[in-house]
């Protein structure tokens, strides 16, 4: 019974992963013939985005637009360690793979039991690398235009 749950599961995994990666976009095709051109790709790779100053970054004085890119550098900063570095990873990897011979002597009804359970929890960590990476993605185009500021009040000259 183990079994098929697990199987069920990945399968449920499986389905839901390639339902949204293989999204049906919205294609608008006449009746007579089918037109390459009218397929709609999602943009997989996006452009970078430009840096876009505050109404108030030209009143800045330069120390100011320079005491605001210091207060910001040390949010650019990783705080979450790498997937390989991180103890709960490998305790989860540890567990996940040892579950059946650990934890065997608990009821089957138990969903802790299942060795899905342990390895689900390692996508958690790419989900928090990810949202760090955009953290520091904003508060980088952020920084960029206080140095576009201050490069257009020419702050650099002496």
């Amino acid at each position: 019974m183990a079994v098929l749950r697990r199987l069920f599961f990945s399968l449920c995994l499986g389905l839901l992963w390639s339902g949204a990666v293989y999204a049906e976009d919205e294609i608008e095709s006449s009746e007579s013939s089918f037109d390459l051109s009218q397929i709609k790709l999602p943009d997989l790779y996006p452009e970078p985005q430009v840096p876009a100053s505050q109404s108030g970054d030209n009143l800045k004085t330069c120390v100011a637009l320079d005491d605001e890119i210091v207060g910001l550098t040390p949010l650019t900063y990783r705080t979450t360690p790498d997937f390989y570095d991180d103890p709960k990873v490998a305790a989860a990897i540890w567990l996940g793979t040892t579950n059946t011979v650990i934890l065997n002597f608990l009821p089957e009804e138990i969903p802790l039991t299942d060795i899905a359970l342990a390895y689900a929890y390692l996508a958690y960590p790419a989900y928090k690398g990810y949202k760090e990476e955009e953290r520091i993605r904003r508060v980088s185009l952020r920084i960029e235009s206080l140095r576009r500021s201050k490069a257009r009040k020419r702050c650099f000259e002496t």
